[in-house]
């Protein structure tokens, strides 16, 4: 006697797996099994209590209230069990086929159950009286799943004829009492509609039928959605939060591996999205968690995890080794049970935590009470399995009500405290889960904190961006434009604020960091640890400052926030996904960005220039295997020796670069922008800040007269007023080309590698083109190569580029930061320019057509992408305080009125 799976197809291709407990030719076949003997103890989670039902049929679905457990037989009963002694209370009678699903009302006063015989029954929770009956118009087969909308006082039921079909309690006023003998006839014809999965034991209480006060409904015709999908409806869940969507929501799941999300409007469904699958996949289960993901049980043992917000596949993962036939939520994490006789706990990153094996019987439904989880399976029995360890408390960051609670200040340190703890390391899969994460932890914030937000989807694969808007106060107040009353009102400016939350990776093997990485720790006024500088604590900053303003009623601007996952990944998928959201951007006014450094530690700055960059590689290489030098070295070309001869043709020995034109076009410094560096090297001059070690050197260390004093010749070069000026230009505005590093097929001293690549890159200055960039390199590059007259292969690849960006300090949004500084600083803050890029800032200012400004906050030795980040605290509270009074004067720069 064996179990094994059965793909059965109806005229319509509709798929399903079919669990049968009956005779020989039944696809599952029962025997009297029992749990392996194997110590519990050895899992945290344990089995602490068993109950059987005495029918001796299998436990096909399950559910449970406060006081009772809920469980549905294949012998077409409903056992009622007392949660605090286990004992069986009473059995529900009245279905003549299997009980295939059950749920409970929100307030958990109905229970409803479906059923093999095509009909719906609701439950009085209290009496455990039947009080309604209803069927559908149509001979629809099995009714496999039911669930309940509250607000449209909806019943929707999912079943085998692919129809989604509901009934509206609204019409109950409206329903005459039938006849008990037309419905008692009804119901022995619906006898002759055999389950085709649960076939055993139908009929066996219809002499037990009972219709005394129970009201009888019939399914309107117009309330049939045929063809819902192209498979049995085998799940359905109702959900009143979904990430973007008001109102009450319906998610069902087929056997033709789709999963489709309906809107509950007007007494009706409308599809909002269709998340595709396989048809050899049918999805057999499906859960929500509260953070907006969707767990999808399907056939073959796979769980599929979607995102309801970005409407992404975030995780397919091979769960079970056979069909996973329910899923429930349990603490962080989630629970699964498969046909595979396995229960599976998983953490909230996805992984697998413990797997508990049932050696007999099939595991068919399962459920959680309290700090237990309940499953039933073939061998007719329930199990309680204690996962108190799984409980966990709730987020503190998703509760308006605790944000609010406490000092601004200490609220913004909690939840760095927290989002630091989220390893958001882009361009590494195996933190993907975690990104999401934080992703989904700052949307929370925002709205904690009284702004619209949602995810944007990123590219395929990458990381989702994160959209948040604060209105003016004058528009929470209940103004808006389409308020007669809003032309007396000025129409509030759009600051857009842009940041980003991933991180580079912070591995700790060299033990090189003082304290966990990804673990909050303040020292001597400093906060410790990955993104506290780079860029999470100025994000928190900015938010902050505008969540200050709101509570005050001095938000007199529109605050946008755009916060993306790939900035440390190249900005991947950031140009593509403004283009689908361009609605959200309009009208916006100036663009703000926090994610720089001073140019030492004690005066504050204001950056107006970046260079843009260009990443490309070289690779030689030839159609040979990697050989042994000490047989093939000297006879053949060694595509390591080409690439350094190549190299070796980029830069002269006075650092210029040799590619031709690529000083063309730099456009000439001005009298305006020469007297900006005037500031900057008296500062440099008079700075008495100490030599900085190579273990710790900053950001714009190597700038400092101090640090010229190791460089030898530099030292009179340079520590004249001309000569660091001349530096400093070197290092902000004039284009620039380094070799980063070389990789090699196969890493031996005795071995000749068949290809090497070199990893380089090109900073690029206004009014250079990236395109002519680009030509001239690779050109150059080929040309220098066909030089050597080797045998071997060369190929030149730009990976990516992004433009420069260079603002205009004169503006009048640049002097509304520069006086918010000096008023927080009491000193005015130097001009500068960087040689690095941030690939975002010039896209957005194209893409909205508005002005650009860059406010650091963080101080020269941070230690960004380096061990031990920090932020000064001194720093991150003047930072909000800075974009607080940048704001207010940004509100009192008035726009034409709205007429």
């Amino acid at each position: 006697m064996s179990y094994h799976l059965n793909i059965q197809t109806n005229p319509n291709n509709s798929r399903g797996s079919t669990y049968t407990e009956s005779s020989a030719s039944s696809p599952i076949i029962l025997a009297n099994r029992h749990w392996s003997h194997q110590d519990e103890s050895n899992f945290k989670t344990h089995c602490t209590h068993t109950i059987s039902q005495d029918d001796g049929h299998s436990v096909l679905s399950l559910v449970a209230n406060d006081r009772y457990l809920f469980s549905g037989s294949q012998g077409s009963t409903i056992h009622v069990w007392d949660l605090q002694t286990f004992s069986l209370i009473t059995t529900l009678k009245g279905h003549c086929g299997s009980i295939l699903g059950l749920a409970l009302s929100l307030d958990r006063q109905w229970l409803f159950s479906c059923s093999g015989d095509g009909t719906v029954r609701v439950w009085d929770t209290e009496t455990l009286k039947c009080l309604f009956l209803i069927r559908s118009c149509h001979d629809v087969g099995d009714v496999f799943s039911v669930v309940y909308a509250k607000q449209a006082q909806m019943l929707f039921l999912g079943c085998q004829n692919t129809s989604i079909q509901w009934y509206d309690l609204d019409d109950l006023k409206n329903e005459t009492a039938m006849d008990t003998t037309s419905h008692k006839s009804t119901v022995l014809r619906n006898k002759c509609q055999k389950s085709r999965f649960f076939a055993n034991g139908l009929g066996s209480n219809i002499e037990n039928l009972e219709y005394k006060d129970v009201k009888q409904c019939v399914v309107r015709e117009k309330n049939v959605l045929t063809n819902a999908h192209d498979g049995y409806v085998y799940c359905l869940i109702y959900s009143n939060d979904i990430p973007n969507v008001n109102g009450e929501v319906l998610v069902s799941g087929s056997g033709d591996g789709d999963v489709k999300i309906w809107l509950i409007s007007n007494k009706t469904l409308h599809l909002l999205h269709v998340f595709k699958g396989d048809s050899d996949m049918g999805v057999l289960t499906i859960v929500q968690s509260e953070n907006g993901y969707l767990f999808c049980g399907v056939q073959g043992g796979d769980i599929q995890i979607w995102d309801l917000e970005t409407y992404q596949m975030i995780r397919s993962i091979k769960g079970h080794s056979d069909d996973v036939l329910s899923v429930t939520i349990k603490g962080t994490g989630f629970v699964s049970a498969s046909a595979d006789g396995k229960i599976n706990l998983w953490s909230e990153g996805f992984e697998l935590e413990e797997s508990i094996k049932q050696d007999n019987g099939v595991l068919l439904s399962l459920t959680h009470s309290q700090d237990y989880i309940v499953t039933g399976g073939t061998n007719h029995t329930i199990k309680f399995w204690n996962t108190q360890h799984l409980t966990s408390p709730v987020d503190n960051a998703r509760k308006s009500s605790d944000l609010n609670d406490v000092n601004s200040g200490d609220m913004m340190l909690s939840v760095l405290d927290r989002w630091v703890s989220m390893r958001t390391v882009s361009g590494m899969p195996k933190y993907s889960e975690e990104c999401r994460k934080g992703a989904r932890f700052l949307k929370n914030v925002f709205q904690s904190l009284g702004a619209q937000s949602r995810m944007i989807p990123g590219a395929s694969g990458r990381n989702p961006l994160v959209y948040g808007k604060f209105f003016a106060n004058q528009i929470q107040s209940g103004k808006d434009a389409k308020d007669p009353s809003f032309k007396t009102f000025e129409k509030p400016k759009t600051v857009l604020i842009y940041g980003h939350y991933d991180v580079i990776p912070a591995e700790n093997a060299k033990g090189l960091w003082e304290s966990d990485p990804f673990k909050l720790s303040g020292r001597n006024g400093y906060l410790y640890g990955r993104g506290t500088s780079d860029n999470k604590g100025p994000i928190l900053a900015c938010i902050f400052a505008v969540h200050e303003l709101l509570k005050q009623g001095d938000l007199d601007v529109d605050v946008l926030f755009l916060i993306e996952g790939e900035e440390e990944n190249g900005s991947i998928g950031f140009q593509e996904a403004l283009d689908e959201q361009k609605p959200l951007f309009e009208g916006v006014d100036v663009i703000l960005l926090s994610n720089s450094y001073w140019l030492g530690e004690d005066v504050p700055c204001l950056t107006y220039g970046l260079r843009g960059v260009v990443h490309a590689s070289i690779t030689v290489y030839n159609g040979l295997s990697d050989l042994h030098s000490g047989v093939e070295g000297g006879a053949m070309s060694e595509p390591l020796v080409d690439l350094i001869h190549v190299l070796g043709k980029l830069i002269d020995t006075n650092k210029r670069v040799l590619v031709p034109g690529f000083y063309n076009d730099i456009r000439p410094i001005t009298p305006a922008e020469d007297t900006l560096y005037d500031p900057i090297v008296k500062w440099l001059q008079r700075s008495t800040d100490k030599p900085l070690t190579s273990s710790s050197r900053s950001q714009h260390s190597c700038i400092t007269p101090s640090s010229f004093s190791d460089s030898g010749s530099e030292t009179s070069e340079y520590s004249n007023e001309n000569g660091l000026k001349q530096q400093l230009m070197v290092r902000w505005r004039y284009p620039t080309l380094s070799v980063h590093k070389i990789d090699v097929s196969i890493n031996n001293p005795t071995i000749i590698p068949r290809n090497a690549k070199a990893v380089i890159s090109m900073r690029v200055v206004p009014d250079q083109k990236i395109s002519d960039i680009c030509n001239s390199f690779q050109s150059y590059t080929k040309k220098v190569f066909q030089d050597s007259k080797t045998e071997n292969m060369i190929s030149v690849q730009i990976e990516s580029a992004a433009d420069y960006w260079l603002g205009n300090p004169e503006n009048k949004y640049f002097k509304a930061a520069e006086d918010a500084i000096e008023k927080e600083w009491q000193i005015k803050p130097l001009y500068i320019r960087e040689g690095g890029s941030i690939p975002a800032v010039r896209l957005l200012e194209r893409f909205c057509n508005a002005p650009a400004i860059h406010f650091p906050m963080r101080q020269a030795s941070d230690q960004a992408h380096l061990p031990n980040e920090r932020i000064r605290l001194l720093n991150l509270h003047a930072g909000r305080r800075i974009i607080k009074n940048f704001l207010k004067t940004v509100g009192t720069q008035k726009e034409k009125r709205v007429e």
